[in-house]
């Protein structure tokens, strides 16, 4: 599968990491040259572009057309938004997961149509919620 990650900060480095592990094809897009090159270091592998993700000649030339999935993971939710929505709309095929940093967001992502919106926020909340129900019984 041919995933293009978008955003190459730790959580994308992890995720890039577990991806190439799975045997993806995957190439990251990332805003500033210095965690590019950290990611490539970090990876031993030259897949990072620099570049803005919300640009579509950006997507472009990073294989959007041909991308299976396109993974928003920005530390900015308008961010993630843009990058999904200019997927959806300029490259009909991949799928597309954003990550938002607002839970509040969340309803609004899958109004507008984004495959999969995941809330770190909330899964941590829900997790410490049912630890502390645990605890009480």
């Amino acid at each position: 599968m041919f995933i293009i990650v978008v955003g190459g900060g730790k959580l994308g480095t992890y995720l890039t990491r577990a991806l190439m592990e799975a045997r993806h094809e995957v190439v990251v897009i990332e805003k500033s040259e210095a965690k590019a090159q950290a990611l490539a270091q970090n990876l031993n592998s030259e897949i990072a572009q620099v570049g803005d993700g919300c640009d579509p000649l950006v997507l472009e030339e990073a294989g959007a057309a041909r991308a299976d999935v396109v993974i928003a993971d920005t530390g900015d939710d308008e961010d993630n938004l843009a990058i999904c929505l200019v997927t959806k709309k300029r490259f009909a095929k991949p799928r597309t997961i954003a990550r938002v940093n607002n839970p509040k967001n969340k309803q609004i992502f899958e109004e507008l149509g984004i495959d999969s919106v995941v809330s770190g926020t909330e899964i941590v909340m829900n997790m410490v919620a049912q630890e502390v129900n645990r605890s009480r019984t």
